[in-house]
């Protein structure tokens, strides 16, 4: 049984809180798109032969942790858990070092936690957050792929001698984790994404299709949705 999704951000259109309210409807039958205040929102039909790959899953898996845990030095530390977020191109923060690579709306995966780092009693200690940002597509014959496309880092403190330092330490090693994290999209594409397929699109959340009403936030999950087919 097809379901209506409706998903009703408070905050920004694919960001932020948001409602989803699934309604499953008989095959040649039909669903209410329910009203309600919210700043943006999306309807989306979704067939029974969906492929969801639950991005909070996948980055909760101690295999993962582990790995990004083993990328941080003894001076950085996660604080947070690994989360995933829909990310529109425009919005990523080197998109203008090369603005034509995609296009404004093309959605990356960001992969991001939140890190500490302790420094001399001189400076203050920083909190900030690690990112990479994923692309994933299908090719010719409807198989997945995935690749790291970039990086980046934000944090404060670490005044008032100690900015320097992090910094360098930080452009340094958060390029130096790509092929940790390549190699785990690798083998996530490999595990989940078998088969072929006609059609990738994101939604918001986990992309769970319980029926009735509940909410979630899009900046810290995100669900890559597969339809079967595809190929030449």
């Amino acid at each position: 049984m097809p379901t209506l999704a409706q998903f009703w951000f408070h905050d920004r259109f694919f960001g932020g809180n948001f409602d989803v309210f699934n309604e499953p409807y008989p095959d040649g039958g039909w669903a209410w798109i329910s009203g309600g205040g919210a700043q943006s929102t999306l309807a989306w039909n979704r067939p029974d032969s969906e492929t969801v790959i639950d991005f909070a899953q996948v980055l909760s898996n101690p295999a993962v942790t582990g790995a990004i845990d083993g990328l941080l030095t003894g001076d950085v530390s996660r604080t947070s858990g690994v989360m995933g977020q829909g990310v529109f191109w425009r919005d990523v923060p080197y998109h203008d070092s090369d603005p034509g690579r995609h296009n404004d709306w093309d959605m990356l995966v960001r992969v991001y936690f939140d890190m500490h780092i302790h420094t001399p009693w001189y400076c203050t200690d920083a909190d900030g957050n690690i990112s990479y940002y994923l692309v994933f597509y299908l090719d010719g014959a409807g198989n997945l792929h995935g690749y790291v496309d970039g990086w980046s880092y934000d944090y404060s403190g670490g005044g008032p001698f100690c900015t320097g330092g992090i910094d360098d330490a930080l452009n340094a090693a958060v390029p130096a984790g790509i092929p940790t994290v390549q190699n785990l999209v690798n083998e996530a594409v490999a595990l989940l994404g078998s088969g072929t397929y006609s059609t990738l699109y994101y939604l918001p959340g986990s992309g769970r299709k319980d029926q009735g009403d509940f909410n979630e936030n899009a900046d810290t999950d995100v669900a890559l949705v597969l339809l079967p087919g595809g190929g030449n």
